[in-house]
């Protein structure tokens, strides 16, 4: 599959060969991601389910710390429509771009709960307006937090005639399964290109991985079994963390992650973490980001 940008991510920075979803489907995971809590503990046991009002989010600790907020993509916590109170929104981001679930290219989505006809790849509209938040607030006193998330790959996996072209060779099916790929891996490239050109790469944390393990169809890369089970084949995700000023140097580690550590470390990030919170399940990656130690100190 061809990601170039994606393949130079994970030659240069810190590379986590043993990351976890918290489940193996995708509305529990991301709830993890928002809580530090494990899906169980939220009550989202499987796609569709949302997150509850009460839930104390990464991006309502990070706003009222004074970060500004943007969710961009797929939500799928909840719905988007204006007034809800499991819309982004509610949920501590301040601007957001959002999807109910999975959407395809040319997306209608939802602008803060107004519906908004938007023209593109799926991806690239989705850094886009990533790209066009972070523009607006590099300069600004307060730091911003983006939460960005592809609708790809997903079925009923429609590439973008352009990424579809790098895979002639193969199957049509699997020509837009991996054009949607690339299409991510395009948008990402995009991302990286303007966090240089604005001048901020060096000190902003991007953080990348995947709600859930691999597709039957389509080939895993994470173990036993696919998307939906239990095994490392529905949990074992890719994660890579580009931060220059902190990993300084590429490096590999197999120390096992998951994706409820990402709002602890968040906080310790942001000078939180010694501040009272809801039971988080987590643990802060900083120790192992910053190349402390590689091993972890509380089970997952």
């Amino acid at each position: 599959i061809k990601t170039p940008n994606f393949d130079n991510m994970a030659a240069t920075g810190l590379r986590f060969d043993r990351f976890y979803a918290a489940a193996p489907v995708c509305s529990p995971t991301r709830g993890s991601i928002m809580t530090g809590r494990h899906p169980n503990r939220f009550g989202c046991f499987s796609w569709g389910h949302t997150l509850r009002p009460q839930e104390y989010t990464i991006a309502e600790a990070l706003k009222n710390a004074g970060y500004i907020t943007g969710h961009f993509g797929k939500w799928h916590l909840g719905p988007v429509y204006k007034g809800s109170p499991l819309n982004p929104g509610a949920s501590g981001f301040d601007e957001w771009l959002s999807a109910p679930n999975f959407f395809d290219n040319n997306p209608i989505l939802s602008r803060e709960g107004i519906a908004e006809q938007t023209k593109g790849e799926s991806s690239m509209v989705t850094i886009d307006a990533a790209i066009e938040f972070i523009e607006k607030y590099k300069n600004k006193t307060k730091p911003f937090f983006a939460y960005v998330c592809f609708g790809s790959p997903h079925q009923p996996h429609i590439a973008d005639e352009q990424d579809i072209s790098l895979y002639q060779e193969q199957k049509k099916d699997f020509q837009n399964f991996y054009g949607e790929i690339s299409g991510m891996d395009h948008a990402i490239g995009e991302l990286r290109g303007k966090l240089v050109e604005m001048g901020i790469s060096e000190n902003t944390l991007l953080w990348f991985l995947s709600d859930n393990g691999g597709l039957k169809k389509y080939g895993t890369t994470g173990g036993r079994e696919f998307k939906g089970s239990i095994y490392e084949g529905g949990l074992r995700v890719p994660s890579i963390i580009e931060w220059p000023a902190i990993v300084k140097k590429h490096r590999i580690t197999n120390m096992p992650c998951n994706t409820v550590d990402i709002y602890p470390t968040l906080l310790e990030v942001a000078g939180l973490l010694n501040e009272e919170f809801p039971v988080l399940d987590g643990i802060s990656l900083m120790p192992l980001i910053k190349d402390k130690e590689d091993e972890r100190t509380k089970p997952i």
